[in-house]
């Protein structure tokens, strides 16, 4: 999710926000998980208020169904559930849906570990990896993972070409050269170093390198790295395993033919819509999976060290308190996914120490597409702020 399409939608969300508080019709109320799928230690919030946020979000993501999700900093966590997958579907805390470009974060992590580890370094080039990029002399490393090269968008808003491409074979396999081909066609949009342009061209290079730099694939870089060691029984890389993706129960709806009528594309091939943007999209998770992940990467230093703890904040992250229009008093980092069918946002808050992931399964693509889950995530940190008793420090988001 791109800052751009979040402070365009500033002025929407305001409205919307200001309505919050009106009742809901016509939305199944929110349904709280039972004890068995959730643990033991449950946060101070208030269960009816995060029930509420989960129906209005259902309603306003028009979806079948909804899931937020939080947790505290002592490892306790709660969530709600509005709707089902579809007509007959449960949805339950361990549905897996697409995450979109939360997948970003996961290559993020294997190359400032890379870089921890001293094999890697922000000041390398494209060049020394894939030879005869476009302007491959002057991107680095530091560029691509904070979208400054100036490579065009590709894949972000799902646009005619990359839809046309997936439409006319649902089962092909794109290769990862196949993919780089259609990256490098895609014109320049500023000199590298320039401007910030959010682009998926910018990690699905990142991409290439990795696998290049360590002759493994993103899908087993992302379980020895990140999956196994946070014990993500819910989480997998589609590209890399499209057998297991398409066993996969999700339902979502998107409008696939852009007639303005959107379809469930739960039963259709995944092949080509995960193989067409690795790196930049292609991850499956679940609600508890991806508490997880966000508390370990933006709270803890168990997955990077401080140093490259703070580039993810700075280089990755694409949320700020401004940007859920949230007060002085949050300190926020974290990701945004859109994908065909889904979309969520991720994200911690350093001053109450505070996780939060919210989903539902439909997306509109648009300039607003993520705005429901934007108010979702929003609502839900106020919520735990309320609840929570220490008094918050403050400070400036870099």
């Amino acid at each position: 999710m791109s800052r751009r399409s979040l402070v365009a939608a500033l002025v929407v969300i305001a409205a919307a926000c200001s309505r919050q508080g009106a009742s809901v019709r016509g939305v199944t109320p929110a349904t709280r998980p039972s004890a068995s799928t959730t643990a033991v230690k449950s946060t101070p919030v208030s269960r009816a208020g995060l029930d509420a946020i989960a129906s209005r979000y259902r309603a306003a993501c028009k979806s079948p169904g909804a899931g937020v999700g939080l947790r505290t900093g002592d490892g306790a966590t709660d969530y709600a559930l509005s709707g089902r997958l579809a007509p007959g579907v449960a949805l339950g805390v361990d549905s897996q849906f697409l995450a979109g470009s939360v997948t970003k974060l996961f290559v993020a992590v294997v190359a400032y570990q890379l870089i921890a580890a001293h094999e890697l370094s922000l000041d390398d080039t494209v060049d020394r990896y894939v030879p005869r990029w476009p302007n491959g002399n002057r991107i680095t490393i530091a560029m691509l993972l904070g979208h400054r090269s100036g490579m065009g968008d590709f894949g972000n808003d799902f646009g005619k070409q990359l839809q046309a491409l997936v439409l006319s074979d649902l089962k092909r396999d794109f290769t990862y050269g196949e993919v780089l081909g259609l990256v490098r066609a895609v014109p320049p949009v500023a000199p590298p170093g320039a401007t910030y342009h959010y682009s998926n061209a910018n990690y699905i290079v990142l991409g290439a390198i990795l696998q290049r730099l360590t002759h493994e694939s993103l899908g087993r870089l992302f379980d020895a790295r990140v999956i196994k060691p946070l014990r993500l029984t819910r989480t997998l890389y589609g590209p890399d395993d499209l057998t297991a993706a398409n066993r996969i129960v999700f339902h979502g709806l998107f409008d696939v033919g852009g007639t303005g009528t959107p379809v469930d594309i739960g039963g259709f091939p995944r092949n080509a819509a995960l193989t067409v943007d690795p790196a930049g999209a292609g991850l499956f998770s679940s609600l508890p999976d991806l508490l997880t992940v966000t508390h370990a990467l933006f709270a803890t230093d168990d997955v990077l060290a401080p140093a490259q703890r703070s580039g993810l904040d700075r280089a990755v992250s694409t949320l700020s308190a401004k940007d859920l229009l949230l007060g002085d008093s949050f300190v926020i980092h974290g990701h945004g996914g859109a994908s065909p069918g889904a979309q969520t946002i991720v994200a911690h808050d350093r001053a109450h120490d505070v996780t939060v992931a919210v989903w539902c399964n439909r997306l509109d693509p648009g300039e607003y597409e993520l705005l429901p889950s934007v108010i979702a995530a929003k609502e839900t940190f106020e919520l735990a702020a309320r609840a929570t008793r220490h008094r918050p420090w403050t400070a400036s988001v870099p």
